[in-house]
């Protein structure tokens, strides 16, 4: 069932290593309106991570429970590991007139489409300019040993099949003007938003007066 909602949730997805978190901060530094949907999870933390900024870093056990509470919009299982955003973002965002921002997965996303109208939902589905770039990026994080990055790297090439589920695509080729561009048509997708409020709320004193 959609809900309405009088605030835009914002969804960034995009395949490990296409630059979406990356993305999603700049992006946060440029629209002070856009607050991001900070995700519990079951990973462990790394070492430049801060709880409560990054995740909320909980155990598999504390996350199945919130689980059975319904205390999760989406959830989605990578690399063994546990991610799901909470409703209360939402709920705050809306209280806040904020705009909420997710950095989710494509699960997360079509979970997300099934609980909100999806007129007040702008995705984006972000691809690196190339097969072989996507691997560069993976190598130059350092994060995984090379049986991780040719999973990543596989996971990565069935992700990129559903970015027709979104609205927008744009190829990640620099990272500036790609937020520019999501800047932009966040922008333009609220300037129509409130002229419609604006038509609304003339029409409806016509026909009072009437």
């Amino acid at each position: 069932m959609n809900i309405e909602t009088q605030n835009k949730l914002i969804i960034i997805s995009s395949p490990s290593g296409a630059g979406k978190t990356t993305l999603c901060k700049l992006l946060i530094k440029k629209m002070k309106n856009v607050k991001l949907s900070i995700s519990y999870t079951s990973r462990n933390k790394r070492l430049n991570e801060v709880n409560g900024k990054d995740y909320y870093f909980v155990s598999k056990t504390k996350f199945e429970k919130l689980k059975e509470q319904n205390f999760f919009i989406e959830t989605a299982k990578n690399f063994n590991n546990l991610y799901g955003s909470p409703f209360r973002n939402i709920n705050n965002s809306r209280k806040r007139n904020e705009l909420i921002l997710f950095d989710i997965d494509w699960k997360g996303a079509r979970n997300i489409r099934k609980h909100y109208n999806k007129t007040n939902i702008i995705d984006f589905f972000i691809l690196p300019p190339s097969k072989s770039e996507l691997k560069r990026r993976l190598i130059k994080r350092g994060r995984d040993n090379n049986e991780e990055i040719k999973l990543r790297l596989s996971y990565a090439f069935d992700e990129m099949k559903h970015y027709k589920e979104y609205r927008y695509v744009l190829i990640n080729e620099n990272v500036q003007n790609t937020v520019n561009h999501i800047k932009k048509i966040i922008e333009y997708n609220q300037l129509i938003r409130d002229q419609n409020i604006k038509l609304t709320k003339k029409l409806k004193k016509i026909i009072n007066f009437q």
